[in-house]
Order: C-alpha cells, then sequence, then structure tokens
C-alpha cells in the first residue's frame, strides 16, 4: 500500500513538472460588466493534465478544466468579491511556477486606467495587471474608476441607447467606430472615442511580446467636470484631448421627460408639393421642456436609426387667453420628428419605434405602416370615425378603444385613420384636463396609424381660434393651413384617392361674410382641378369635413339648413366628380341618398339597386355619410329619426365604425360596423366607368374606328386604281 501511494505521489509530481501553460490570461469579471460577484477569472491551457498550485497572495484558488477539441486541457479559477482582496495594490498571483500581477480596479475610484481594442477584443489595463475582456456580440459595458464605458463591436442602437440608460461611474464614454458614431450624434454623452478601421490591435498577453500597431486609450478623471484621455499608437501620443462635462446638456432632475400622445401623420410628401424630405411626422407630447428627445425607427432588414426632434411647440394656455376672462394654466410641449424617405426607404413597409423624451424616459415600442403614395394594384383598407370622447363616464366610447386595440396585432390591414371632427368634447374643458386626457388614450390608435383629422365644432376652444387642436395636431398642407381659410384645407394623395379636408365651421354658423366663403370656395375648386389634372392616376375624390350636407334632423338646423349654406361646396362636387363626402357632428351613423339643391340625382345619371341602393354607379352627385357614432357622452341622440327623402339608412347608439375598400380605379366598397354587436349593418358599392375611364374607352374605339377607316379608304383606293387598270387594259384589247 506505501508503495502504491509513493508511486501516485512520484506520478503527480512528473505530471506538474512536464505541465507546460500557455495562454494564460486574466478576464474582467461580471463585477465590472453586470454587478456579479466574480472580480476576474484566470485562464490558461497546457496539452497535460496539470494539477499545481494556484494562489492569489495566500488565498489558494479553485479551478474547474476540460478537455478541448481532444488537443489541450483549459483551465479557469475565478477570484470571488468574497476573497476580500483590496484594490488597486499589486496582487501576487501563483500559476506552479509562474508569477502573476493582479491589480483590480475600482468601480468608482479615480486612478488612470488604458483600454487596449484589437478587431473587436478588448483589453483594460491597469498599471501592469492587464485583463482580457470578455467576448461579446454588439456591446459591452464596463463600470471602472468612476467611467462608464460602453464598447462597441456592432452598432445595434436599441442596445446602445440601453445600455447609456445604466447608471454608471460618473462618465459615459463610447469607443467604436466612426459609422455608428454618426449614428449615435443625437444622443447626449461624455464623449465617443473612434477608432480607426485600419489600425489594429496585438492581442496582449502576459507572457507574449506586442507586435503590430497597438491603440492603446488612457483615461484619468481630474474632477467630476473635466476627464483626460490620450490617444496613443505604437507607444507614441498621436492625440490628446480633455473632456469638459456639460450639464446644460443633462436633463433636469426635477423635469419630466415621459412622452405622451404619440400620434402619426403624413407629410409633405403625400401632398401635390410631392416633397419626399417629409415623408411622416411623428409627435408626442411631455409636461417639460425636453430638447434632447428622439426616436428610435428601426426593422427587421437594415433600417435602426436614431432621429432627433424637428420642432418642440410649447401649448400656453394661460398666454393664449392672457388678456380675457378666461382662467388657464395648461401647459403641454409637442414634440415633432419628421422622418425622410432615406430614413424610411421602403413604403408599405412596417416600421417599428420607441420614443425617448429623454435618455432614461421612454414609451413602449409601437410600429405603423408607411402607405403608399402610388397605386400598387392592392386593396387598401381605410377607417373613418368621428364625435368620441375618452372620458369614460359612462363608458360610451369604450367599445371603440376596445376594437381599436383588438387590430393592431394586423394593424398593416389599414393605411391610415380618418377623423371627422370633434374631440374629447370638449378639448379645452377642466383646464384643457380634457384634451390632455384625450391625447393619453388615442395612442391606442394613433401611435400605429397615421390620422388624418379635420376639426369639429367642439375643437374650435373658448376663443373659437382652434388652439388645441391645431397646435396639436398636425396638417401636410402649412401654407394654406391658416387663420384665414379656418384652419386645417389640406389634400393628400394615397393610391387612387384624392382625400380633401375642411372646416365651414364659420360658415354653416352664419359667422362670415361672403368674401371669407368665396375665399374658401376658391381654395377648394383650386385643390379640385388640380386633382382633376392627376384623374388618370388618381380617379377618386372623397371630400371629409365635420359638418354634413344633408342629416335626417328635421329640427336641427344642421340638417335642415346646411345644404342650403355650403351649396357653393355641393356644385363643385357634383361638377368635379366627388365620389363620397364624409362627415360626422350628427351622433350616430347615417347614409343619404346623392342629392343637389335638396333634389334626388336619380335622373341624372345614377343607377342603384333598389331602395337600400347599395350599388351607386356614375352618380351625379356624392354618396353623404355621417360617420358620428365612434362614442361620446355629451349628447345621446334620439335616433334613428324620421326619414327624410334622401335618407337611405341610420344607426341606433351603439358604438359604430366605417371601412373603405378601394378595390381599384372603378370599384370602391364602404361597410359599416357596429362595435357592440360586432356586425356589418350598411355597406355599399361606388362604381364610376364614366370620366377618364369612359374617355379611355372612348378613344381606344375612336382610334380603332379610324384605323378601320383608313383601311377602308386605303382598300377602296387600290381597288378603284386597280378597277381603272382593267377597264383601260380591256379597252385596248
Amino acid at each position: 500500500m506505501l508503495y502504491l501511494f509513493i508511486i501516485i505521489i512520484l506520478q503527480q509530481l512528473l505530471i506538474t513538472q512536464q505541465c507546460q501553460i500557455f495562454n494564460e490570461q486574466i478576464l474582467l469579471g461580471d463585477y465590472y460588466t453586470n454587478n456579479g460577484s466574480i472580480l476576474a477569472q484566470i485562464q490558461f491551457k497546457s496539452y497535460e493534465l496539470c494539477d499545481i498550485p494556484m494562489k492569489i497572495n495566500l488565498i489558494q484558488l479553485r479551478y474547474e478544466s476540460s478537455f478541448v477539441d481532444q488537443q489541450y486541457y483549459f483551465y479557469t479559477a475565478p477570484i470571488e468579491s468574497n476573497f476580500l482582496i483590496k484594490f488597486n495594490l499589486d496582487n501576487n498571483v501563483t500559476l506552479g511556477n509562474m508569477q502573476l500581477t493582479l491589480r483590480l480596479p475600482k468601480k468608482y475610484g479615480r486612478e488612470s486606467i488604458s483600454i487596449v481594442e484589437m478587431e473587436g477584443s478588448y483589453q483594460l489595463i491597469n498599471k501592469k495587471s492587464i485583463f482580457k475582456v470578455p467576448n461579446f456580440d454588439a456591446t459591452q459595458n464596463i463600470n471602472v474608476e468612476s467611467i462608464h464605458y460602453i464598447l462597441i463591436n456592432r452598432c445595434v442602437i436599441g442596445k446602445i441607447v440601453k445600455d447609456l440608460q445604466k447608471t454608471f461611474g460618473k462618465w459615459t464614454v463610447l469607443i467604436g467606430k466612426y459609422s455608428c458614431m454618426k449614428k449615435l450624434s443625437v444622443l447626449k454623452y461624455d464623449t465617443y472615442i473612434q477608432i480607426e478601421e485600419n489600425q489594429f490591435v496585438t492581442f496582449l498577453q502576459t507572457n507574449q511580446k506586442v507586435l503590430g500597431d497597438v491603440i492603446k486609450l488612457d483615461f484619468f478623471i481630474h474632477n467630476d467636470n473635466k476627464l483626460e484621455y490620450n490617444y496613443y499608437l505604437n507607444n507614441e501620443l498621436v492625440h490628446q484631448e480633455f473632456i469638459v462635462k456639460n450639464t446644460l446638456q443633462q436633463t433636469s432632475n426635477e423635469s419630466n421627460c415621459e412622452p405622451y400622445g404619440q400620434r402619426i401623420s403624413l407629410g409633405y410628401y403625400y401632398t401635390n408639393y410631392n416633397n419626399s424630405n417629409e415623408l411622416i411626422n411623428i409627435a408626442y407630447n411631455t409636461l417639460s421642456y425636453c430638447p434632447n428627445g428622439y426616436i428610435h425607427i428601426y426593422d427587421n432588414k437594415n433600417v435602426d436609426e436614431l432621429v432627433s426632434l424637428t420642432e418642440i411647440r410649447i401649448l400656453n394656455m394661460s398666454q393664449i387667453y392672457e388678456n380675457t376672462s378666461y382662467q388657464f394654466t395648461y401647459v403641454t410641449y409637442i414634440n415633432i420628428v419628421s422622418l425622410n424617405q432615406s430614413i424610411l426607404p421602403n413604403l408599405g413597409q412596417i416600421y417599428n419605434y420607441q420614443i425617448f423624451g429623454d435618455t432614461n424616459q421612454q414609451s413602449l415600442s409601437y410600429q405603423f405602416k408607411v402607405p403608399q403614395k402610388e397605386y400598387d394594384n392592392q386593396v387598401h383598407k381605410i377607417i373613418f370615425f368621428g364625435d368620441m370622447d375618452s372620458n369614460w363616464t359612462g363608458n360610451k366610447s369604450k367599445q371603440t378603444f376596445d376594437w381599436f386595440q383588438s387590430i393592431q396585432n394586423n394593424q398593416s390591414d389599414y393605411d391610415v385613420l380618418i377623423f371627422e371632427g370633434d374631440m374629447a368634447y370638449d378639448l379645452e374643458s377642466l383646464d384643457c384636463q380634457q384634451g390632455d386626457w384625450w391625447l393619453r388614450n388615442m395612442t391606442t390608435f394613433t401611435s400605429y396609424y397615421p390620422l388624418l383629422p379635420t376639426p369639429g365644432n367642439h375643437d374650435s376652444g373658448d376663443n373659437y381660434e382652434f388652439d388645441f387642436y391645431r397646435i396639436s395636431f398636425l396638417s401636410p398642407e402649412k401654407p394654406i393651413n391658416t387663420q384665414d381659410n379656418y384652419y386645417n384645407f389640406y389634400s393628400v394623395d394615397l393610391g387612387l384617392v384624392h382625400y380633401i379636408f375642411y372646416n365651414p365651421t364659420n360658415i354653416v354658423y352664419n359667422e362670415c361674410n361672403q368674401t371669407e366663403i368665396d375665399y374658401m370656395v376658391s381654395i377648394m375648386e383650386n385643390d379640385l382641378i388640380e386633382a382633376t389634372k392627376n384623374r388618370d392616376q388618381i380617379p377618386w375624390i372623397i371630400v371629409n369635413s365635420h359638418y354634413p350636407m344633408y342629416c335626417s334632423d328635421a329640427t336641427d338646423p344642421m340638417c335642415s339648413q346646411n345644404f342650403i349654406a355650403l351649396q357653393p361646396f355641393a356644385e363643385l362636387f357634383s361638377k368635379y366628380g366627388v365620389a363620397i363626402y364624409m362627415s360626422a357632428h350628427q351622433h350616430n351613423y347615417e347614409r343619404d341618398a346623392p342629392f343637389i339643391y335638396n333634389q334626388s340625382q336619380n335622373n341624372t345619371g345614377l343607377i342603384t339597386d333598389g331602395p337600400e341602393q347599395h350599388l351607386i354607379v356614375n352618380s351625379a352627385a356624392p354618396v353623404y355619410i355621417i360617420e358620428g357614432s365612434a362614442g361620446q357622452e355629451y349628447y345621446t341622440p334620439l335616433v334613428p329619426y324620421p326619414a327624410q327623402p334622401y335618407t337611405v339608412y341610420q344607426t341606433g347608439y351603439n358604438d359604430g365604425i366605417g371601412i373603405l375598400y378601394i378595390y381599384n380605379e372603378t370599384h370602391l366598397y364602404f361597410e359599416q360596423i357596429d362595435l357592440v354587436e360586432n356586425r356589418v349593418v350598411d355597406y355599399f358599392w361606388v362604381v364610376q366607368t364614366r370620366g377618364l375611364t369612359s374617355e379611355k374607352t372612348f378613344n381606344i374605339l375612336l382610334w380603332v374606328i379610324l384605323a378601320f377607316a383608313m383601311v377602308l379608304v386605303i382598300g377602296l383606293a387600290i381597288f378603284y386604281v386597280m378597277r381603272r387598270q382593267m377597264i383601260k387594259e380591256k379597252l385596248l384589247n
């Protein structure tokens, strides 16, 4: 037995004596990268199984070994925080006969520190002690000597933004390639240090010589507001910089930059200006002035961008009503980010986005689809709704909100939302808290779909200037979206439809003179003329307004008088072939037959399929729709009203929305959905074969006739010549 024991001891001694260690290195532990308990980790390799003493000072280290690729043994030994090792002092590490120096940096000290990089591999040097940073794919956080380093191998912006939110150290330093620095330019950090792509760093190890070009960065904190770093290439100082912390760029602790009320709108690209520099606008509110806000836009392919604020609007109601008897204190900030086609390169594609009021206050992640301006041979769907609040004292609008929540997973099915006016009831009620509540709750749908609104009478405010509405909601026709035309006349093109939005508030309430009416009519006609010029590409025209042309409540002047007040517009709609007139104001859904001058259009080209009129072909006037059943608690109508000569269909009290399907240049389909009973309660088809389509057919037919006539003439001429020749030959014979 004693003999066997001696043999085993001798074998172990022989193994130990023959053990050759190589690739020994010290890894930085998760104590510095993820608040873990491992200060550092010792690693080395050998071709033989080694049983050697491993110590740090007098502490025996435990280790694990594994046989890798049938070639060598790989050893790891953790140095844990409970070892009570002193920081920034040289500690002796024993690996058999080899001695290493371990000098652990502090997390929140002020000692100088160095970082070395080689093609995505980083090392940290503390005096003569070298730590390899564990391998990582995109980014790695290191908190050392009061500096939060974000090392960047791959520029994944969402990951970097999350890294910046980690409260490490007094300074934040990003190290990576120039291309990533350019993408992150909207962010606020202490400094970004560019690693040149044509310079390389040799992987440093304790038992190897340094070969090739070496980039080394030395950092030293002078005080809370001054950081020095030196940039060395092969031990030669090539750049020195002193960074001063810009406290003005830091958001105040008292600031509330949490984004809310996010809403998407269309930009100038969808107007006659066709300006791709403003494709989509995203607006959101904050309670404080937050100029460092931005939006992260990304997809599943190659879009990954941070976009800074384009504009900040201040809605200060006390200033608006400063010289009046009204008492307002409400203040909010509307932050606007404009997205162009270089950021959103593919129309019709879904993009993800997240809003950052500042680096530490952000929204949830959302999606939206960039609508197609040009026709793409696909069926497109538009949602129409109006007269809706979100106070929910009687849960009147809850079904509509629930329905919008239910369709978000299929949000690509719809291009835009068209809101026909009257929000919140009213936007300025309760010192604008009603409007603020509306902004917060409407994100259920406006964070996913572009919103095209037109204002209603309840959106005008106490001074009838539409201040809350006008400043909060974006419309893409700035040159004519002014007080002179009562705010928000604009038009956009989507696929095969030209949509017009106008606000005749002062006209229907008889609060303007004839000159003002003529001005509004001229704006409308000029737009219709331009739309008609483009009828080959965009054959359909739909007009939107809060105010109905006709409706069935005979006791309401809006139903009995509007067709008179709006007669000049009705004449234009008939003249230029408007297909549908969408409105709201009445708090239910109603469909009215095409009328002009309060007269039926049955004898002017209208064809229907019976009394329910589910098919309208080549109508001489628009189909009139009232889409006011989205849910409000201001006034509950006694519906249905007694039918008028033009009344086709009315709904009762239930919430509802309308969906328009654009099939092609000749067919539109519309359906009204009762959101309580979850069923279609009304539908109709609009067919137009007149206009450009019939003109094209006529032109083709005309050319065919002309061609046939030419052939006939040529044939007769040839026949005549040949006949004369035959007669001549006959006479000669």
